[in-house]
């Protein structure tokens, strides 16, 4: 039996003297180092760009090093359970995406329209229907259905478009008809 153990031990250590095997496991080697501290980086940069936390990406590096070139594989299965699933940058465009469809659902629209409007405009500059009136002790702004100036008091009285008809010559009033008012160059019908 000790004469076939030898034997198998003297045809491997003729094999592995050889030049071409060992230059062949030398760059195994090098090669396998070189993938070792390719995945330490690769394990920085991918928290790095997972979480905003910069001693996270540095442990995750450190981790894979520390692991050896003999366990770095579990060192980077232990990476891929712990890891924030989401990349930041997604985390932000998730927000921004967020914040548009808030602004879309809470922002004011004409109600002819349905174009964005501002708060504080009197007409819709696409349409043209009276959106508020202006408070004649104020100057500010007065949603179509107050009753009274939400900053002065003033009682309002307004009931439609059609009040706001005697206007002086050259003034933008919307018609009695249709609430909007006309534009410029425009043949207006004659009541």
């Amino acid at each position: 039996m000790s004469g076939i153990g030898t034997a198998v031990g003297d045809a491997v250590g003729a094999f592995l003297a050889d030049p071409t095997v060992g230059l062949a496991v030398r760059l195994i080697v090098a090669y396998w180092i070189l993938v070792w501290l390719a995945v330490a980086l690769w394990a920085f940069v991918d928290m790095r760009r997972r979480t905003s936390h910069l001693p996270a990406a540095y442990a995750a590096a450190a981790l894979v090093i520390l692991a050896s070139p003999l366990l770095f594989p579990l060192a980077v299965v232990i990476l891929r359970i712990v890891r924030p699933a989401a990349f930041v940058a997604e985390h932000r465009l998730a927000l921004a995406r967020e914040s548009v469809l808030e602004t879309e659902f809470v922002a004011q629209r004409c109600p002819d329209c349905h174009r964005l409007v501002d708060p504080e405009w009197i007409l819709c500059p696409t349409c043209r229907h009276a959106l508020a009136h202006v408070c004649g002790r104020c100057g500010r702004t007065a949603e179509l259905d107050w009753p009274v100036c939400a900053w002065c008091g003033e009682n309002l009285e307004w009931t439609g478009p059609g009040e706001l008809t005697p206007a002086p010559a050259g003034e933008l009033t919307p018609t009695p008809e249709t609430g909007r008012v006309p534009r410029a160059g425009v043949a207006q019908p004659v009541a």
